[in-house]
């Protein structure tokens, strides 16, 4: 008993020697852990550093000075110093004058390009890679994809296709009077495009075709599209327009198809749909529609089909 005794402090200094051991492996691990965690910040913020150098670099002078020589040519009349940094069109200027390497003194060339660059803003391109991954780069925006130009390099046709989930960020732009050759404009089908036609429609003076039908625009139709004369289709099937069909719309001479057909338009049919000599096919039905059906769709002698009845409606 007494042998085993003796070796009982001795056995307690060997666990207490490892206990000792076994602490200090622990502080080390928790120093060189420290050690990884301030190393980790300082990689944080020398990234975070350079990011804001990038920036600054962006917005240094000489690009600012781009940037306000393009907003006079693209937005007169406009202080940059005043509009929101995080405006798409306060983006599409700090693209094409920071980052786009294709400079043009073609103002025109410009202005379409930035109008286009502002939609990509609009809509989040950058978050859409499967729609807009080939927009945004040094090549002429007529190799952007759903775009169409003419020989001159103006954009002629836009087809307007995105995921069918989207936000109210979804919008036509104001900017999309600025592509003054247009002739047709499709939005596709469930591309879950918001918001009004802008008034700025007015000013495409060559379009013969807009369609924008299974969609959500809304709001009433702009008087702005009165403007179009050479409009041959207008396709708003399946949103949420609303308000009295306009009068203006009696001023589409070149009209062949009219379909408001799923909305919300109210009010009497205006008479003056009774001038559009071409019209071939009008459909109004399921809408909110009152009155009699006016007698001069009767003048419309190319007029093969028409639907405009609806409950409150009653034959002249």
């Amino acid at each position: 008993m007494e042998e085993t005794d003796q070796h009982k402090p001795l056995l307690l200094e060997s666990q207490e020697d490892a206990v000792v051991e076994q602490a200090s492996i622990e502080e080390d691990k928790q120093r060189s852990g420290l050690k990884k965690s301030w190393f980790g910040l300082i990689a944080f913020f020398s990234i975070a550093t350079v990011v804001v150098v990038f920036h600054r670099f962006n917005t240094s002078p000489g690009c600012r000075s781009k940037m306000e020589l393009m907003a006079n040519v693209v937005m007169p009349g406009v202080d940059i110093s005043n509009l929101n940094e995080t405006a798409p069109q306060y983006h599409a200027l700090e693209w094409l004058a920071c980052q786009d390497l294709r400079h043009d003194d073609d103002a025109t060339e410009l202005l379409e390009r930035f109008s286009l660059v502002t939609f990509y803003y609009l809509i989040g391109g950058d978050s859409l890679p499967e729609f807009y991954n080939e927009w945004l780069t040094i090549s002429s925006h007529c190799d952007w994809r759903g775009l169409y130009c003419d020989e001159d390099g103006r954009v002629t046709a836009w087809i307007i296709k995105l995921p069918c989930i989207g936000d109210d960020t979804r919008t036509l732009p104001t900017e999309i009077g600025n592509l003054k050759r247009l002739r047709q404009l499709e939005v596709d089908e469930y591309s879950s495009m918001v918001g009004p036609i802008p008034s700025e429609i007015g000013h495409l003076q060559q379009l013969e075709s807009l369609g924008l039908s299974y969609n959500n625009f809304m709001g009433p139709i702009p008087s702005e599209i009165g403007h179009l004369q050479q409009l041959e289709t207008l396709d708003l099937f399946a949103n949420k327009f609303l308000g009295p069909i306009p009068s203006e719309i009696g001023h589409l001479q070149q009209l062949k198809s009219l379909s408001l057909v799923g909305n919300m338009f109210s009010g009497p049919i205006p008479s003056e749909i009774g001038n559009l000599q071409q019209l071939k096919s009008l459909f109004l039905e399921q809408n909110k529609l009152s009155g009699p059906i006016p007698s001069e769709i009767g003048n419309l002698q190319q007029l093969n089909v028409v639907r405009p009845r609806q409950e409150r409606q009653t034959l002249p």
